[in-house]
């Protein structure tokens, strides 16, 4: 009776051991391995559908391949006729479900991916290398100080937050970044790629525990040749109303002021078409923006100093009329040529290095 009896006792606790196991076998770090747990990251950029400048999000298409080592997960490739086991779509997601993950998060996406597919490779030797490709939104910062000649790093902060560095940690080895990559054609118009770079982070997490990260950032540059009719044409053309204001004689200064009024609401509705059709342009302090705004100052010069100058220049009789005639000749040329290098300037400080 008693043989029996610790019979049952045995079999009863080989029957709870056995799930407590898997369950150890799946949230426990790999067994065997050295800490921390090396996660290496690879990440190709499939495609950039969009980029938001004043919200400060883009909408990326991105396939990520995670490789780490589980030696739980060898198999004998002689019984199972492979070096390597393939899994796709619900196989792979199941697979994903029962074995140990490192839980890689991008820490600056925002929301749920809008679609994700997945798949798993096994290896005899307890390599896993996952690879997941999905599309989402990230919340990236985007510097228009050099618009339209503008360059954007829009950044993917790879995290793991459920394991601090000195249990695993994230890696990127030469293969990994020869394998990662942009495609050279890309669905969001006016920017074009150009590389990626790979550096590595840390941030503080629970109780001032140190966790690993690693930082990808895409580089893109705007097709500025796009932008030079669409915005400096209709600014060039508006301010040229000072050169009639500033060479056409005989006319009278309430002329000029209705003509540089004109000129100065057309520089109001083009501040307004910049902002609607290229969002960013005027309201993050671009050179567009700056140059809009000094064409405002610059107007206002040009007619006060021809209301002033008219009146002793157009009498012979004044005694100022030699200085007003002067100083109306040399202004006709000194206002637009500081006005032509100061917009040169900003211009040219806006050209990427």
């Amino acid at each position: 009776m008693r043989a029996v009896l610790a019979l049952l006792l045995v079999l009863a606790a080989g029957l709870l051991a056995g799930p407590v196991r898997a369950g150890a076998d799946k949230e426990g770090l790999p067994a065997g391995v050295e800490l921390p747990v090396q996660v290496r990251i690879g990440l190709r950029v499939l495609d950039i559908t969009e980029v938001k400048e004043v919200a400060g999000r883009a909408r990326l298409s991105i396939e990520v391949t995670q490789r780490w080592t589980d030696p739980r997960r060898r198999f004998d490739p002689v019984q199972v006729g492979a070096a390597r086991i393939d899994r796709v779509g619900d196989e792979a997601a199941q697979f994903i479900a029962s074995i140990w993950t490192p839980g890689v998060a991008i820490d600056n996406q925002i929301g749920e991916p809008r679609s994700k597919t997945e798949a798993v490779s096994a290896y005899a030797d307890g390599g896993i290398v996952l690879v997941e490709r999905y599309e989402a939104d990230f919340r990236v910062p985007i510097n228009m100080s050099a618009f339209p000649f503008d360059r954007q790093k829009l950044p993917l902060s790879f995290s793991l937050p459920r394991y601090a560095k000195q249990d695993a940690m994230l890696v990127t080895t030469e293969s990994d970044r020869l394998f990662s990559r942009i495609e050279s054609k890309l669905s969001v118009i006016d920017w074009r790629p150009l590389d990626l770079s790979f550096f590595y982070d840390e941030a503080t997490g629970w109780n001032a525990r140190s966790y690993s990260r690693l930082n990808v950032t895409v580089g893109i540059e705007r097709l500025s040749e796009r932008y030079l009719l669409r915005l400096f044409i209709p600014i060039v053309s508006t301010l040229a109303v000072s050169l009639f204001v500033l060479w056409i004689p005989g006319t009278a200064p309430k002329d000029h002021g209705g003509l540089v009024f004109s000129a100065l609401l057309a520089l109001a509705a083009i501040s307004f078409t910049y902002e609607a059709s290229f969002p960013g342009s005027i309201s993050l302090n671009t050179p567009i923006a700056k140059i809009i705004s000094l064409g405002y100052f610059y107007l206002v010069i040009v007619v006060l100093i021809d209301a002033l100058l008219w009146k002793p220049r157009s009498d012979p009789a004044s005694r100022f009329h030699e200085l007003a005639s002067g100083l109306h000749s040399h202004s006709r040329w000194v206002l637009p040529s500081i006005m032509v290098i100061v917009c040169l300037a900003l211009v040219v400080r806006g050209l990427p290095a």
